[in-house]
């Protein structure tokens, strides 16, 4: 008996060490689905890596694992070497950019993410679908946090990975991801400046361009949409323009272009915004007023001045003309009287 009870413990123990490994290798397979799907040559290839999705929004609990399939595609004659490595996400130096690679992002959750591949081949018309796992901490802060996934692709060179991409060709795509974790959001959209970029416009430029700006100081993202009525000096409506879910991160500003073509020959126009973000409520701004004018009306303008002073000068030239003439027929007249 004495011989059976350690065998029994170590068959226990091994039992439960396999468990363990089987639960392990579930769990890594439950979001470990690489799928290679080899497409047919293009009669016209752009020569370009397609990434998809672009974006990524998504709902996540704190300390709750899911994964986003993301789909790569060769679209070219030769085989790529890919890179994929996760990333902070932080505002754009453009501000009608949405988001770019940043190294430590104030609202960042790059380490929050883990691509299913690092480095990996893909041979002429090939596909890759793969997951990316999306690992929140028990401890995520409510609110939107900003992650995301750079793919950078070369001509493929030696062993996968080892490609010298500094001399190479570089391909570099960014897959936006924004995962929000619920609870008790703030909301704080604000609509900072409605610019004008000419105040009059004369001639052959057909066309007003506005720079709408946001700034988002709330805990979420926003997504604005409304439209921007441009109003003529009597006030009835003259054009308008739409803003369909434009994207402002937050603690981020961003601006957003409005153009009115085919303006009329001759007016003044004011536009003003209405849109709401995702707590739908309603802002307004007016923007700066643009005058709009035909080329001849300034030429008209600078004849109605120039015009009456050319012809005042022109009269008082000729009495002055005609007076100097008088003054001479006058000395003559006496320097002849006086010689007889």
């Amino acid at each position: 008996m004495d011989r059976i009870a350690p065998l029994i413990v170590r068959v226990v123990a091994l039992a439960a060490l396999f468990c363990a490994l089987l639960t392990v290798g579930a769990s890594s397979a439950a979001w470990a689905k690489i799928e290679r799907t080899q497409g047919t040559p293009s009669a016209d290839p752009t020569g370009r890596l397609f990434i998809s999705p672009g974006r990524v929004e998504s709902d996540v609990q704190p300390g709750v694992a899911t994964s986003i399939p993301v789909t790569l595609t060769n679209d070219s004659d030769g085989p790529f070497d890919v890179s994929v490595r996760a990333t902070d996400l932080g505002q754009a130096t453009d501000p009608r950019s949405v988001a770019t690679s940043v190294e430590d992002g104030e609202f960042g959750a790059g380490d929050w993410i883990q691509p299913e591949i690092s480095d990996i081949r893909l041979e002429p018309f090939e596909t890759i679908t793969f997951d990316l796992l999306v690992n929140p901490p028990v401890d995520a802060p409510i609110g939107t946090n900003l992650a995301g996934l750079i793919v950078d692709s070369t001509d493929a060179d030696g062993p996968v990975g080892t490609a010298d991409t500094t001399s190479m060709f570089r391909i570099e795509g960014l897959i936006q991801v924004f995962l929000t974790v619920p609870g008790p959001v703030k909301h704080d959209l604000t609509i900072t400046d409605v610019a004008v970029r000419d105040t009059v416009i004369l001639g052959g430029q057909r066309f007003a361009v506005w720079d709408v700006t946001f700034r988002n100081d709330g805990t979420v993202n926003e997504h604005v949409s409304g439209t921007v009525s441009i109003r003529s000096m009597f006030g009835n409506a003259a054009h308008r323009e739409k803003i369909a879910n434009l994207l402002v991160l937050r603690g981020a500003t961003r601006t957003t272009r409005v153009i009115w073509r085919d303006l009329p020959w001759v007016g003044a126009f004011t536009p003003e915004v209405r849109v709401r973000g995702d707590d739908a409520k309603l802002m307004t701004k007016t923007g700066d007023r643009v005058i709009v004018l035909p080329w001849w009306l300034p030429v008209l303008l600078v004849l109605a001045v120039l015009v009456p002073i050319l012809v005042i000068w022109w009269r008082r030239r000729q009495e002055w003309k005609l007076y100097l003439e008088a003054e001479e027929d006058d000395g003559s007249f006496e320097h002849g009287g006086g010689a007889y």
